[in-house]
């Protein structure tokens, strides 16, 4: 099959996901059919809680909201958009996928257990290292996952680490005495205390203080 071009991230995960249903979930006996009972939406967000903190080797690449808080009734996922490598972004899908078919009432356990490890998910289900996340699937599997992402061909989306954005300084404004020539610097809410009749702390003259 050729390489299939998608303009949205989310219309990738929406095939993704249709792909999944045939070449991955039938491995725990999952008929593809029965992906048509289930009502499931996925796009590409930061989950709940993520502010892009790694200060653990654990973090938040994938959450499944359960259909009782979407008005749709969806089980709606959402893929951390820190996430850019297409092997990646599968296998975070696939578990999340898991939630979506057993019910997020499982969580980890049961019946989601069993698929995840009859489609090929290996050591912990609810820590996921990302450094290692493809060392969490079988290579069987990730060979699957591979051959997935060639037929959707690129991941249309480029990595957002919040870790990256610049810490806002404070700026601070001068203060001056047109009196004696006192100057000095506070912030914006420091100065704003000042009212216009203060004296200058050096001259003592009013009304000379001013900002720039």
């Amino acid at each position: 099959m050729d390489n299939i071009t998608h303009k949205t991230r989310e219309e990738w995960l929406e095939a993704a996901m249709v792909l999944m249903h045939h070449d991955v979930f039938t491995a725990a006996q999952i008929n593809a059919s029965e992906w048509e009972t289930k009502k499931i939406k996925i796009s590409c967000s930061f989950p709940i809680g993520y502010r892009g903190s790694r200060s653990g080797k654990s973090v938040t690449l994938g959450q499944a909201f359960d259909p009782s808080v979407s008005e749709g009734g969806f089980t709606e996922i959402v893929i951390n958009p820190l996430l850019d490598s297409p092997i990646e972004v599968l296998a975070t899908t696939a578990h999340e996928m898991i939630h979506g078919f057993v019910g997020i009432e499982c969580g980890h356990r049961g019946e989601f257990a069993r698929v995840a490890r009859a489609i090929g998910y290996i050591g912990p289900l609810t820590v996921v290292d990302l450094n290692k996340l493809t060392n969490s699937i079988t290579p069987a599997l990730e060979s699957k996952l591979k051959e997935i992402a060639d037929i959707l061909g690129s991941y249309p989306h480029s990595k957002v680490d919040p870790q990256l954005r610049k810490k806002q300084t404070t700026r601070n404004l001068k203060l001056e005495c047109t009196h004696c020539g006192f100057t000095a610097r506070a912030s914006a809410t420091q100065l704003a205390k000042i009212g216009p009749s203060a004296p200058c702390p050096v001259c003592e003259k009013r009304g000379t203080l001013i900002t720039q």
